[in-house]
């Protein structure tokens, strides 16, 4: 089943999701880009467990996207890429890897305060030999981070 993510060309099929969530696009772009630490879940996923404080996405093109954590440091996971309010943000996502993936988030009107968010992460075979099992895993990452942010989008209308 893992190698069906892998086309014919030697591309890694990019993991692709959507949530509908009870905001205006204005809103939901704005809780899932400056406001992160509201919804990430922090405790199952980051990059220094038992320390992270905060998940931050600087609002700009070239804006870093990082964890701080509770002695102060901080790491960085990726770069903002294009920064489209309330559309559409794209980001990369290098974590501990060498080369960077990439995850564009759209945010669709559906109706007067349903939004459709769409996730995209591409680039997988950017990683080489790792890439297919590295987004198999995440493969089974995002959907809980995109409950997280469902959940919290009704917490917090």
């Amino acid at each position: 089943m893992a190698e069906e993510a892998r086309s014919e060309t030697g591309l890694i099929e990019p993991i692709r999701m959507e949530v509908l969530v009870r905001r205006s696009p204005e809103d939901a772009f704005s809780l899932f880009t400056t406001r992160m630490t509201e919804w990430w879940p922090m405790q199952r996923f980051t990059f220094g467990p038992g320390k992270s404080d905060e998940v931050v996405m600087e609002p700009y093109i070239g804006g870093r996207f990082y964890e701080r954590y509770t002695d102060g440091n901080e790491f960085t996971i990726g770069e903002v890429l294009a920064w489209d309010p309330p559309r559409r943000v794209v980001f990369t996502w290098r974590g501990r890897w060498s080369m960077p993936t990439e995850v564009s988030v759209q945010f669709t009107p559906q109706e007067p305060l349903v939004t459709r968010v769409q996730m995209e992460h591409a680039g997988w075979e950017r990683l080489g030999g790792n890439g297919l099992e590295l987004r198999n895993q995440y493969s089974n990452g995002w959907p809980a981070v995109l409950a997280a942010f469902v959940e919290s989008s009704a917490e917090l209308s």
